[in-house]
């Protein structure tokens, strides 16, 4: 049975706290191995060091904390507010070392604030997916939570600038971990509300004994769109790695950073809409599809910029954020789709982990794949680079990430868009049982 569709006020009371989740995700990843680098002197050796064995011990605890969000999905909401105040509490103790080393603040910080961030977004996706079994109404549900998300990173992004205007820098992420907890609040009161008014659908078969065991479970059909997201989110992942080496030193435009994401993220945000409704018109895949050929079309021409194209890569900016929208819009629907079509919506959290393992394996891949050729290729960040090592950037940077994405287009069409294996998709989705549903 499918639950009506959400109100906009349903609606925004769930998506909300994407925005806080993300918000809190900047400083994670981006500003705190600089924070400590420059303001407590870690050589950047150690925190790389470090870094890797975070991002690692990240990524693998994904399944398992999908693995016990599914046996708790109906009570949720403790176990998600006890996340939201772990996240902003080491967030802030993360920007206010005390007493220990400083590596192994750094170290326990990040280790608490990554998993909250963790459980906050797999059982935040899971629960969008479990609210209804109405394919549009899911792309509808996840565009929304990923626009939020995109605000809440462009608040992050634009925060520290501004509260450096005002206050001390000593005081500045004090302050900006006291906004992280407001938003979190408001948010999560919104949240809480949606929550407790909006029944889940949650089938109740005996759970496989181990996470392993569940994924075997699986259809092939999963097991593919796993496959072409990882393809699709590593090819995302290298420019990313990249983006602060090819703006300073190949566009000699430091400046403008700011202004490039900007424009990047709010493509992406306002972007929403458009693919929502083309998929409803032509299918999440092939809408998906048209994001990625997207990409590929208007990030392709960063390859051949060099020094002072600024406008160039402003229009690049724009027509690829636009593009973004419907690359992390549409597949956690379509996954959706999958798990209501097949029945296993008692591993839901569990699913959606995989997204979120592969989202940072991807990081990792990339940085292990771009790095190391741009270091034999002789190219040094903030430094005088040869032609040579600055057109080895150009190539890291778009177009080894335009060929994966190709490829991952090209598995996307052959899986799921050619005539035969539509038929067989088309049927399993329509062959859903949805009766032994139960409110939770």
């Amino acid at each position: 049975m499918s639950h009506k569709p959400l109100s906009r006020v349903q609606l925004m009371q769930y998506a909300f706290l994407a925005a806080p989740v993300a918000f809190a995700g900047f400083p994670l990843y981006v500003l705190a191995p600089d924070f400590y680098a420059t303001h407590h002197g870690v050589s950047l050796s150690v925190l790389g060091i470090a870094l890797l064995c975070l991002r690692a011990f990240d990524a693998v605890q994904d399944p398992f904390i999908g693995a016990m969000s599914d046996r708790f999905s109906a009570k949720a909401l403790p176990f998600m507010l006890a996340s939201a105040v772990l996240l902003v509490g080491s967030i802030y103790a993360l920007f206010n070392p005390i007493g220990l080393n400083a590596i192994a603040w750094f170290s326990g910080c990040m280790l608490l604030a990554v998993t909250a961030y963790s459980i906050l977004s797999i059982n935040l996706n899971a629960l969008g997916a479990l609210s209804t079994n109405d394919r549009d109404e899911q792309t509808r549900i996840a565009g929304t939570r990923e626009a939020f998300g995109l605000m809440g990173l462009l608040l992050a992004v634009t925060m520290p600038g501004i509260l450096a205007k005002y206050f001390p820098a000593s005081e500045v992420f004090i302050w900006f971990s006291a906004i992280l907890g407001a938003l979190m609040l408001v948010a999560f009161l919104a949240f809480s509300r949606w929550f407790s008014d909006k029944p889940l659908l949650i089938r109740k078969p005996p759970l496989a004994k181990n996470i392993w065991a569940t994924l075997r479970t699986l259809p092939v059909a999963t097991h593919r769109l796993f496959f072409v997201y990882g393809l699709s989110v590593l090819a995302s992942s290298i420019p990313a790695v990249l983006v602060l080496f090819f703006i300073r030193d190949r566009l000699d435009a430091e400046s403008y950073t700011g202004l490039f994401l900007l424009l990047y993220f709010l493509s992406g945000a306002f972007a929403m809409p458009l693919w929502k409704k083309l998929s409803t018109h032509y299918g999440k895949h092939r809408a998906w599809l048209l994001s990625m050929l997207l990409a590929v079309a208007s990030f392709i021409w960063a390859f051949f910029l060099g020094e002072g194209d600024i406008w160039q890569y402003v229009i690049i900016c724009i027509a690829s954020g636009m593009a973004l929208g419907g690359d992390i819009a549409l597949p956690p629907s379509i996954l959706a789709d999958h798990i209501h079509a097949h029945s296993s919506d008692s591993s839901a959290a569990t699913q959606f982990s995989i997204l979120a393992l592969l989202a940072k394996a991807g990081l990792a891949i990339g940085s292990a794949i771009t790095l190391p050729l741009l270091d034999v290729a002789g190219f040094v960040p903030a430094s005088n680079n040869n032609a040579s090592a600055l057109a080895s950037l150009n190539m890291a940077y778009a177009l080894i990430p335009c060929l994966i994405k190709l490829s991952s287009a090209y598995l996307l069409y052959r899986l799921f868009i050619t005539s035969h294996q539509k038929e067989i998709y088309e049927t399993s989705l329509q062959n859903n049982v949805t009766g032994g549903n139960t409110h939770a």
